[in-house]
């Protein structure tokens, strides 16, 4: 029986235990459109605005599950489109099948309709682990299979094959699924839980069990690969203070825990202090000036996911490669084997930097609003976020300015519900689709997901996606004036004048009223501007069957507040 390449790609999806599918219909991609619907039971189809927001939102489906979703993007514009999405899933190692449909194998390189000068993979060849422009039908299921296996094996990321657009329409015989060698799907079973080699886990165990003064930085490798637990019977094995990265896509410690001291910088008193650290799959982008390196004379133990992490930003002493689940479980043993060493004095100045950092957090939670225009805190925001929506729900921050409240001030005893963006992402705009991306992959859970003002305009239209699939997100738009955190941070630095700010900032002149742009894609919204407000606002928001927008008229003073967090 003959089948099309469209269907082709179909059966191979969904026999490589591919699940969801996010595109934008465009000329040329009919006849793929047509097989994925034939396969609804099986691929659940989305589609959005733009390529950008699909893109986005197969991030956050793949940060979410751990496993990639297929994302079908139109020729060179799509492609160039997509590209945001791309770039914050390579940075932060979220899988996903990342196609372009391109020109077709007769007209390449005649530069025809949505034509690239060469080839289409060359534009996201740097963000991805692998890329191919299948050659034939025959070889569909080759790449789809191994593009699936390379995407979702630790370090994980995106990967990007090109459809030529005649490769859906060209029919070939059924049997091509016996005899290809990435079929059936799923006969590979990968093993990759990777550990460092004895002789490593020997050396850093006995530089981290000497240490007169530790310190652990555990980064998003360790929450993403499920290494949390085994990171705290080590910190808690060596007494050691924890500190988060500076910008956090997924917390690799808990925030309650008596030894998580903050997060990360150059002039935090305990890693200017440290004689011994380990960093464990941390990405140490910094915002300000002050360096985020340990002090030269401490001793550095690196874990990496990645070989090419290893030197990238901090020279070690000794550098682990391996899956970091697997590996601090077998560095905890291996510390736990030495005898402990008596520290009193460190211990001192780890419950004391820890006690000034937690007074320090308290008295900025409590500080009243700055001015009678705007009552609603950040922190009083998050309380109720909290206390509204339970320690179940799951939090997408793309807030910017509340960001700098928000990790810590968050009790976050279980880190794998809090979902950020790092500085190596560093994208304006990811949060909105990403959180409608996650909660497509999480049903069963409530996403509820904080963006900033400015931010959100970059891709606000996305929320046409979640009322037309009746995406149940919860987003609450953080109103504070405008897009500042640029602006301001410029004027901290650099002096800018009030007319400068104004060049840079929007939202606040004129003005966006976010509820009438939620209604006018036919959800729900309501705006808040005192903490009774905004209880009722959650609330409603909480208890209704799908999407819906609560605009918070926020404290400006969270503008200087992170101003001061990013520059320390």
């Amino acid at each position: 029986m003959k089948i099309s390449g469209a269907e082709l790609i179909a059966r191979c999806l969904v026999g490589n235990g591919i699940t969801h599918v996010f595109n934008v219909p465009g000329l040329g991609l009919q006849p793929l459109i047509d097989a994925l619907r034939r396969h609804r039971e099986e691929l659940q189809y989305y589609c959005g605005p733009s390529e950008t927001a699909v893109a986005l939102m197969a991030d956050g489906y793949g940060r979410a599950t751990r496993r990639p979703a297929f994302v079908n993007v139109y020729h060179a514009s799509g492609t160039a489109l997509a590209m945001m999405g791309v770039t914050t899933a390579w940075a932060d190692r979220s899988p996903m099948l990342f196609t372009s449909t391109t020109t077709s194998r007769k007209l390449a390189r005649s530069d025809g309709y949505a034509a690239v000068p060469r080839d289409v993979t060359e534009m996201p060849r740097q963000f991805v682990k692998w890329d191919w422009e299948v050659p034939s039908v025959e070889r569909i299921p080759d790449a789809i299979a191994r593009a699936v296996a390379i995407a979702q094996t630790p370090p994980m990321g995106p990967v990007h094959l090109a459809f030529p657009a005649d490769l859906y329409t060209e029919e070939i015989d059924e049997s091509v699924l016996e005899q290809a060698t990435g079929y059936p799907p799923g006969r590979l079973q990968a093993f990759t839980a990777t550990r460092p080699d004895a002789e490593g886990l020997a050396a850093a165990a006995a530089l981290l069990a000497d240490a007169k003064r530790p310190v652990i930085v555990a980064g998003g490798d360790v929450a993403q690969y499920g290494a949390v637990d085994a990171m705290v019977r080590l910190a808690e094995r060596l007494g050691a203070p924890v500190l988060a990265e500076p910008y956090v896509a997924y917390p690799g410690f808990p925030n309650t825990h008596p030894l998580y001291a903050g997060r990360c910088s150059g002039t935090h008193p305990l890693l200017r202090e440290a004689d011994v650290v380990l960093i464990a799959g941390a990405e140490l982008t910094g915002g300000g000036g002050a360096p985020l390196l340990p002090p030269r004379t401490a001793k550095v133990v690196f874990l990496a996911s990645d070989l090419l992490d290893l030197g990238k930003q901090v020279w070690a002493d000794v550098g682990l490669v391996g899956h970091p689940r697997e590996s601090l479980r077998e560095l905890a043993e291996a510390v736990a084997a030495r005898p402990r060493q008596d520290r009193p004095a460190w211990d001192a100045s780890v419950r004391e930097a820890v006690a000034a950092f937690r007074g320090q957090l308290q008295a900025d939670h409590d500080a009243p609003a700055s001015s009678a225009h705007a009552s609603v805190t950040v922190p009083q925001l998050i309380d109720q976020v909290h206390e509204v929506f339970g320690k179940d729900a799951v939090i997408v921050d793309h807030s910017t300015t509340g960001t700098a409240y928000l990790l810590d001030m968050l009790p976050l005893d279980d880190p794998s519900r809090y979902y950020g963006i790092s500085g190596r992402a560093s994208a304006q705009g990811w949060g909105t689709p990403a959180a409608i991306g996650m909660q497509v992959a999480l049903p069963d859970r409530q996403v509820v997901a904080l963006a900033g003002d400015g931010g959100f305009m970059f891709t606000g239209n996305t929320l046409y996606a979640a009322a037309l699939w009746n995406v149940p997100i919860k987003l609450i738009v953080l109103a504070n004036g405008g897009w500042h955190d640029v602006a301001h941070t410029a004027k901290h630095a650099r002096g800018w004048s009030d007319e400068d700010l104004r060049a840079a900032r929007w939202v606040a002149d004129p003005k966006v009223d976010f509820t009438q742009l939620a209604a006018s894609f036919g959800i729900a919204a309501r705006r808040a501007a005192t903490p009774s407000e905004l209880r009722e606002a959650l609330v409603q928001a909480r208890d209704s069957a799908g999407p819906f927008v609560v605009e918070v008229e926020t404290d400006p003073a969270a503008i200087d507040y992170y101003v001061r967090w990013v520059t320390r």
